[in-house]
């Protein structure tokens, strides 16, 4: 083997051996809040999946952590690093709220938090995350922000007066219950809104738009995506100002419900749901348009 071949070969052997020494770390651990929320929980995650459910009354937050540490030389140095992320608390009032917190050592490796959590029931909760799904499961929620993961919503709801506000990228929003104001906006995915009481907006890209809305008298609902369809189901007692556009070849429908349109054009319909008190404008590209029951 001439020099050349060798120092190649020396060089090849070098690189794969140090890509062989990127080690990573599992831990899991129980985890309980030093103090109960009564008004709200906020939690401000660095990178990871976060789940919460409605606990019991009066207790505090708990349930189960998880922490991947990773691009370690050795696995006991992404031990260290794992078992000395923390969750900081601050409490003002009966608000509650929770920040994860990585060794400040550590910030050029990569960690990932996972948090499965119960909270006391009636605490409106607020999430932050990055690169992981959100689920919440009969609780109030004010605003749920997230990266390239899915948000499932369920039995949840806004606080009176207030929207729910939902934001992610490249993934599927879906809520399945909810009572109260809804925005809620995605790129690229899906957007599942199923017995939404209350007015809403809904907005992606790329994604199917599938929705079963209940707004109060003179709520509005606002509904777009490109490149897709809409189909959106009303109560026949809902009255509003109806405009749905799409372009070719996509076409509008709407069915079972008390229209009268005011007038016709390809891609379009305008008009009036029964007593016209509210709005619903709904908008798509090359995709069609079903309004009905």
């Amino acid at each position: 083997m001439n020099t050349h071949a060798t120092r190649f070969a020396l060089l090849l052997a070098t690189l794969t051996l140090a890509s062989a020494c990127t080690e990573s770390y599992n831990l899991s651990l129980s985890w309980e809040s030093s103090s109960v929320p009564t008004t709200t929980l906020s939690i401000d995650n660095i990178d990871g999946s976060v789940r919460l459910s409605r606990g019991a009354a009066g207790s505090p937050v708990r349930g189960t952590v998880k922490v991947r540490a990773s691009g370690f030389d050795k696995e006991s140095q992404a031990k260290d690093a794992a078992e000395r992320v923390q969750i900081l608390e601050s409490v003002e009032g009966g608000a509650l709220n929770l920040d994860v917190a990585i060794p400040i050592e550590h910030r050029n490796k990569t960690f990932s938090v996972s948090l499965d959590l119960v909270v006391p029931p009636g605490v409106e909760v607020s999430v932050v995350t990055d690169n992981g799904a959100v689920s919440i499961n009969g609780l109030p929620v004010g605003e749920v922000d997230t990266t390239n993961g899915s948000v499932d919503l369920q039995f949840t709801s806004a606080l009176e007066g207030k929207d729910t506000e939902v934001r992610t990228n490249n993934a599927a929003i879906t809520v399945d219950s909810h009572d109260g104001a809804l925005d809620a906006a995605t790129s690229n995915g899906d957007l599942r809104l199923f017995s939404v009481n209350g007015s809403t907006r809904g907005t992606t890209t790329l994604g199917f738009v599938e929705a079963r809305i209940f707004p109060e008298v003179g709520g509005d609902i606002f509904l777009a995506t490109t490149n897709n369809g809409v189909s959106l189901a009303l109560s026949p007692s809902f009255g509003a100002q109806l405009i749905a556009t799409t372009t070719e070849p996509g076409s509008v429908s709407v069915s079972g419900l008390p229209f009268t349109p005011r007038g016709s054009f390809a891609g379009q319909a305008e008009g009036v749901l029964g007593d016209g008190r509210g709005r619903v404008d709904v908008r798509t590209t090359a995709g069609d348009i079903f309004i009905g029951r």
